[in-house]
């Protein structure tokens, strides 16, 4: 008995292997979570790609299209730490930036996992890249504010991607669905990029974060792309965080949940 693949499926399948590209979409995930006594809410940012082969090694703005990166409050850092992701207190309320890889610590080595081997460079502009405990990203609206690891993008994998690529698990889903943020709670995060990972305070008001970047890479690991030239490949978005709910709405919640409790004994 002979197995027969059909023309058409041959064909399928080149397409999808040959002709990966990277989106002109973003997603965020966002959620809540408390530390050392204080609730935070952070925002894992991707750019959804088609492949595993995908490659993204820059973000940027350029002379036409001023980047920008800002939250209506201030992003929080831990231990000192500055935007590069190469700290090591294990904490999850640190923010930093990224171009792949989803677990930061300075470890220089590949086989570490750790997102310190991608000597990551901020922008001439990013002009507080290095400021320990920078509350923003300095020169927002301007052509520099961007970042890049300094590996580049000349191989045909994406080994600096692959390093926590899927949060370390094939299966790694989001958090939450949040209107306007492109990710459902549950939704595979797989060949979905992270460049960077944000942290707030968390409040009761619905916080909002704006980015405004290009970026350069390869689709399916070939074909160099770059938004300086091709605005397919410029990202303008507004996320927003999730939330905690305000004092009295909490009291209400916890009051009537006590109510449900007494009417079921009874």
């Amino acid at each position: 008995m002979h197995n027969k693949i059909s023309i058409a499926s041959v064909a399928l399948f080149l397409s999808s292997a040959s002709f990966a590209t990277i989106s002109n979409q973003l997603a965020a995930d966002s959620y809540t979570f408390t530390e050392g006594g204080k609730t935070y809410s952070a925002m894992d940012v991707y750019v959804v790609c088609g492949a595993q082969t995908d490659i993204i090694s820059s973000v940027f703005g350029t002379s036409i299209y001023n980047s920008r990166f800002s939250a209506s409050k201030d992003f929080v850092h831990t231990g000192g730490s500055t935007w590069a992701p190469t700290n090591n207190d294990g904490s999850q309320a640190d923010s930093f930036v990224t171009a792949g890889a989803r677990t930061q610590g300075s470890d220089t080595t590949l086989a570490g996992g750790k997102a310190g081997f991608l000597n990551m460079q901020g922008d001439t502009g990013f002009a507080n890249f290095s400021t320990a405990g920078a509350a923003t990203i300095s020169n927002a609206n301007s052509l520099g504010a961007g970042w890049y690891p300094a590996v580049g993008a000349s191989t045909s994998s994406n080994p600096y991607a692959r390093v926590g690529y899927s949060n370390n698990g094939a299966l790694a889903k989001a958090a939450t669905t949040i209107a306007g943020n492109n990710l459902a709670a549950g939704a595979s995060l797989d060949n979905k990029w992270m460049i960077g990972h944000f942290v707030i305070e968390a409040t009761s008001a619905a916080e909002t974060f704006s980015l405004k970047f290009a970026i350069a890479g390869k689709n399916n690991g070939a074909t160099t792309v770059t938004g300086a030239t091709n605005a397919a490949y410029r990202y303008d978005s507004t996320f927003t965080f999730a939330s905690v709910p305000a004092p009295g709405a909490a009291a209400l919640i916890g009051l009537a949940g006590a109510v449900s409790a007494r009417r079921r004994k009874a």
